[in-house]
């Protein structure tokens, strides 16, 4: 059960470095003129951060309901419920400049010479920017939650 539960748990952080990198790549990304080249590697980069965050989700699910701590553990812990919001208030977020790289490679698709206004590229960036900061969060209701620290 040990080594099922550290498998769990390498899976669970394993996507959770992913989409970390991944959300930083954006924030980087989005510093440099936007043209058609870089709204489709912005996608690229957004693919993978929708595939790990679909990844944290499902190797954390399997950790609660299969893992050696349990059900019943994790759903008494309010640090647990702080990170489940956290990520939730990320995802929210987090759609925002999903529609916006999808709307800016439809429109250099139509237009060649479409720009992208770096106002509209910050506008962006500051919500990559939120997500990242909040993302912080998460590892501290983490440990306090693995920790049963007010539970």
């Amino acid at each position: 059960m040990l080594l099922h539960d550290a498998a769990l748990s390498y899976l669970h952080f394993t996507f959770a470095f992913i989409l970390v990198g991944a959300l930083a790549a954006e924030a980087f990304v989005l510093r440099l003129p936007v043209d058609g080249r870089v709204a489709r590697l912005l996608l690229r980069i957004d693919l993978f951060y929708g595939i790990s965050a679909v990844g944290v989700i499902a190797a954390g699910v399997a950790r609660v309901f299969w893992g050696v701590k349990g059900a019943d553990f994790y759903g008494a812990q309010p640090f647990f419920w702080a990170k489940m919001a956290t990520f939730a208030i990320i995802g929210v977020i987090s759609i925002a400049p999903t529609r916006k790289f999808i709307a800016w490679v439809k429109q250099f698709g139509k237009d060649a010479t479409f720009a992208v206004t770096e106002a509209d590229a910050k506008s962006v960036r500051r919500l990559v920017m939120i997500e990242l900061h909040l993302l912080a969060l998460v590892p501290l209701f983490a440990a306090l939650m693995a920790r049963g620290i007010g539970g």
